[in-house]
């Protein structure tokens, strides 16, 4: 079965969020009620959610009483964890594609190829040193 991780500000965006959300919810949050806060759809919210269970960011309870909640403490969860749990290629990838492979000599396209690879190593960096507690601090 094929991952639902995408390489998506959106996706990346909705997840912390949905973090900022869970970590001053009082208990289990239903998916339906962090939809409606968050003004997104159950469905798409859901899928979501359930690539930051597989990350162990935040845990789930199933039935009628389910609902998801953190899994650590908000200052325990950086900001690289939660990109890396939402995304399948590099966040630069098609920043600096190419649409015909003659238009730069094969130096200039391995000087490219390294370009991407520093950018989402800069991305990284920058995203591990802040935690969603921070974000919730800063508020």
């Amino acid at each position: 079965m094929k991952e639902t991780r995408v390489s998506s500000t959106k996706w990346f965006g909705l997840a912390l969020q949905s973090l900022l959300v869970l970590a001053d919810f009082d208990g289990i949050a239903p998916s339906g009620a962090l939809a409606d806060k968050l003004g997104a759809k159950s469905s798409f919210l859901r899928k979501v959610l359930s690539n930051l269970v597989k990350a162990g960011i935040l845990s789930a309870k199933e039935g009628r009483d389910g609902g998801y909640y953190l899994a650590k403490e908000a200052d325990d969860i950086t900001l690289a964890e939660v990109y890396e749990a939402m995304r399948t290629d590099p966040y630069a990838k098609g920043f600096l594609d190419v649409n015909k492979e003659e238009c730069f000599a094969p130096g200039t396209q391995k000087a490219l190829a390294g370009l991407i690879d520093e950018m989402e190593n800069w991305l990284l960096q920058g995203l591990s040193e802040k935690t969603v507690g921070d974000l919730l601090r800063d508020r």
